[in-house]
């Protein structure tokens, strides 16, 4: 293992993963109470990017492909912020919080709710990912540095 991600990051890391995977699950929930459909598309981005994505990326973050790793939960939190905020907030119809499917008060409050927990916990994902990276690539250059000059 290259050891330039610290074991604190890696667990922040995970930690925001799971905390997304749970929320995701949480939402989905949601989706199902209102009876909100995906299209396949959707469906697929949902399962390969929202879920499957920040999972793989935890895992390898735990191995020597930490780089691929960090670029790879960035990409995923980044993609799963732009997708929801634009199905949950900008494209008109039952998938966004103010164009919901009637349905009872209390399941629209928990798809209201749980759209924005996830996007919160998208958002901190991915600048926790950023700056973990930039300290990656920083260490990366230093190190390379070291091996160049003979140091």
């Amino acid at each position: 293992m290259d050891n330039r991600v610290s074991t604190t990051a890696r667990a922040v890391l995970t930690g925001l993963g799971a905390l997304h995977l749970v929320v995701s699950i949480w939402h989905g929930a949601a989706h199902a109470e209102l009876n909100v459909l995906l299209s396949p598309a959707q469906t697929l981005f949902v399962y390969a990017v929202i879920l499957g994505a920040p999972l793989v990326a935890i895992g390898l973050l735990w191995t020597r492909y930490e780089g691929p790793s960090l670029w790879l939960f960035l990409v995923a939190m980044a993609a799963s912020l732009l997708f929801g905020i634009y199905y949950h907030y900008v494209f008109v119809s039952p998938d966004n919080v103010h164009h919901l499917p009637t349905g009872a008060a209390e399941v629209q409050e928990h798809f209201v709710e749980s759209a924005g927990i996830v996007a919160l916990v998208e958002l901190a994902g991915a600048l926790a990912a950023a700056f973990v990276l930039g300290a990656y690539r920083a260490a990366g250059s230093r190190s390379h540095g070291k091996s160049r000059n003979g140091k």
